[in-house]
């Protein structure tokens, strides 16, 4: 009878593990399924097969995966003097000495019959603001609508060239063609770089262009993308390669960009001699206000130093704000007892002094800047330090010092998740 029930028993596994096999089979694959978290917009880490193996490749045939590529647009006259523009991707810098860019057109766009009329082009630089009508400029051929009246942007004359560019792009390059390649379904124009003329709201103090102000688009699988954050000290990243394996991640990256920021914020104590421009501390001031405030009272005043001795004086007498010394710019956020009104007392203006804190340092992380809080209130000293220095009127009290400049790379964000500071009732 034993013998009989264990039998059974082993005739019933045989079948479970036999079901188990033709039902993974049937699914196309010889190994478990694994279910995957759903990818949302409120999930903030986006989800990977964690049966991947790493660097196994895929064969997927001749496509144009070269990425990232710009956005660029094309400027041109027609015969008839007829301005137009056209959204181009496959373009890029191909020489040095003289500089020229070198475009990709298809014979089949009304831009390719221009070119080859007029042996001009400018090439337009957009910032994100403007994707819309790069957009625009890709979608429909010139022969069909007169793209710069239905899109309102403004045609100038090329100084130097036979074409026009875009009063309202930030950057405009004008270019002379030198040479044309017959590629097959393209053909390439070489245009030599005759002049190059960029807004002035989007240069730094050195005279170059600050990309986190000018923010331009790069085209990728059909959709436009703004330019990620800047990756501090990749330039000089080669010191510190140290012959270990690399391992690749695919799966920390952030869905949602504000929890990205919020989580990649971290307290910076190096900065490089970069100087930051007023455009970009109006910037972080902005978020700074933009901060919650008890009754509305918005109990701050913020004072920007970019004096040389104010800040290296400051960084003598704080113990913790050394680092002053390396930056051009400071904000001092103080609390206006006199916006405070009758909630000074209450202590209300520290609470919305610091959340107007925490925005300005999350504003920073977000514009590839760097910042750190270093506290003078409540530290009577410190605070006396400040207020002398700055010459602060009696109503002002100042809660925090916080240096802004950009970071070297040294300083990285904590991971500060500790489910035992989590009480669920």
């Amino acid at each position: 009878m034993q013998k009989s029930r264990f039998l059974n028993l082993v005739l019933a596994i045989a079948v479970l593990v036999l079901t188990i096999l033709l039902t993974t089979k049937e699914n196309g694959s010889e190994k478990p399924t694994i279910a995957t978290a759903v990818e949302s917009e409120n999930s903030p880490l986006a989800s990977s097969d964690s049966s991947t193996i790493p660097f196994q490749k895929k064969s997927v045939g001749i496509k144009s995966y070269l990425y990232p590529q710009p956005a660029m647009v094309i400027g041109s006259y027609d015969k008839e003097g007829k301005p137009n523009m056209m959204t181009a991707a496959w373009i890029g810098i191909c020489n040095s000495d003289p500089l020229s860019i070198a475009v990709s057109m298809r014979p089949a766009t009304y831009s390719y019959g221009n070119v080859t009329e007029t042996k001009s082009f400018t090439v337009n630089i957009p910032s994100s603001q403007l994707a819309k009508y790069v957009s625009y400029a890709g979608r429909f051929s010139g022969r069909d609508v007169d793209k710069f009246k239905e899109t309102g942007l403004t045609p100038v004359k090329g100084e130097f060239v036979n074409a026009p560019y875009i009063k309202e792009f930030p950057i405009v390059i004008e270019c002379e063609v030198t040479a044309i390649h017959e590629l097959g379904s393209h053909r390439q124009f070489i245009g030599k770089v005759i002049d190059v003329k960029v807004d002035e709201a989007i240069l730094d103090a050195k005279g170059n262009v600050d990309l986190n102000l000018l923010n331009p688009i790069i085209y990728a699988g059909g959709s436009f993308y703004e330019t990620g954050s800047l990756i501090p000290r990749a330039e000089r990243s080669a010191e510190d390669i140290d012959g270990l394996p690399f391992v690749a991640n695919y799966n920390q990256r952030y869905m949602n960009k504000t929890l990205e920021v919020i989580h990649k914020r971290k307290s910076v104590r190096h900065f490089t001699n970069q100087p930051v421009t007023k455009e970009q501390i109006e910037t972080l001031l902005r978020a700074g206000m933009a901060a919650p405030t008890a009754v509305n009272r918005q109990p701050w005043v913020f004072y920007v130093i970019t004096q040389r001795e104010t800040l290296d004086l400051l960084s003598e007498k704080l113990p913790y704000a050394k680092m002053l010394s390396q930056v051009q710019a400071a904000i001092v956020v103080c609390g206006d007892m006199e916006k405070a009104g009758n909630l000074k007392d209450l202590g209300y203006w520290v609470q919305d002094c610091s959340a107007a804190t925490e925005n300005i340092l999350l504003a920073a992380e977000s514009m590839g800047l760097g910042a750190v809080w270093t506290a003078a209130y409540p530290y009577d000293d410190r605070a006396k330090a400040v207020i002398e220095e700055l010459n602060l009127p009696e109503t002002h009290i100042p809660l925090n010092v916080i240096p802004i400049g950009y970071p070297t790379g040294e300083d990285l964000p904590k991971n500060k998740w500790n489910v035992d500071n989590i009480i669920w009732k």
